[in-house]
């Protein structure tokens, strides 16, 4: 495996609890944080931010993750309100992707073995999170990147954070780097980073794209079924986070039992508990997460 381009750690942690390296807090100083406080006094940024509630924030404007960010909201634009969705959520979920890759010994070992190529679908990518926390994972530099989201705001985000990297604009998270509006796209672009006879291991990740209100979730299985087919010599795993509620989970259930003809995949599923501190105010926050990895060898 490559060392990490890093000096030190992107993210410390210690048995379930996490803290971000000075460089991670510095994207997020510069990115986030200083866009978020110093943000023009717009007068939708006054009433529905500044004069809002942390309740408001998260259930009205972004509903809980699952809003439009293609579309202005009460006077924000969706650029304000992708800065809004990344104080909140960003540091979540990037613990809890980079948590499950540590503490799940079979994806750790599966991951760090493989000698070859490595490519990362990120299904509903948003601003690049689970991206970066598979780049810290992993410490590789030889993974290609293709992100799937329907909302060009937060695609100009996750290339804005790509292009940032671990080191300040000096070296981008990803040299191989690919985003899409939607996942009938893929096919194309897996084509052109793999090739028949090398030994690519392709990873799907589902990060709470699955409890999107407005996935068709039998058009999604068609395309993976296909994918898995069509690259069936391939290594291949597949990863699913949620928040813990069984609703959530219904287009997971779906989805895998789609997948089940595939005799050869082997699944782990956990529940898993982890303590983040938010970049933006420093307090510890415990959070709970279900997840299922399914390896196809």
């Amino acid at each position: 495996m490559e060392n990490n381009p890093t000096s030190i750690p992107y993210i410390h942690h210690s048995g379930n609890r996490y803290r971000f390296s000075e460089s991670l807090q510095g994207l997020s100083e510069d990115l986030v944080k200083q866009p978020f406080e110093n943000h023009p006094p717009t007068p939708a940024w006054e009433d529905q931010v500044r004069d809002r509630d942390t309740y408001y924030h998260r259930e009205i404007i972004l509903d809980q993750g699952r809003a439009n960010f293609d579309e202005p909201f009460n006077g924000l634009s969706p650029a304000d309100q992708v800065l809004l969705y990344c104080v909140y959520y960003m540091p979540m979920h990037l613990v809890s992707s980079y948590h499950i890759s540590v503490h799940t010994r079979f994806f750790k070992n599966l991951v760090t073995s493989v000698d070859n190529k490595v490519v990362f679908i990120d299904f509903g990518c948003g601003p690049l999170t689970s991206g970066i926390a598979f780049w810290a994972f992993t410490g590789r530099r030889n993974i290609t990147y293709l992100g799937i989201d329907s909302s060009q705001a937060m695609c100009d985000k996750a290339k804005e954070i790509n292009q940032y990297g671990p080191k300040r604009y000096r070296d981008p998270f990803f040299s191989r780097f690919e985003l899409m509006s939607y996942y009938t796209q893929l096919t194309g672009s897996l084509d052109n980073a793999i090739t028949v006879a090398d030994k690519t291991l392709i990873i799907f990740n589902f990060c709470y794209f699955l409890a999107s209100r407005t996935l068709d979730i039998n058009d999604l299985s068609d395309i993976m079924v296909q994918i898995v087919e069509r690259y069936r010599n391939h290594n291949m795993c597949i990863v699913y986070q949620n928040p813990v509620s069984s609703s959530l989970s219904t287009n997971w259930r779906i989805l895998k039992a789609n997948l089940s003809r595939f005799r050869s995949i082997i699944t782990q599923s956990n529940i898993q508990q982890f303590r983040y501190y938010r970049l933006t105010d420093g307090f510890p926050h415990d959070v709970r997460v279900y997840y299922d990895i399914l390896y196809k060898d």
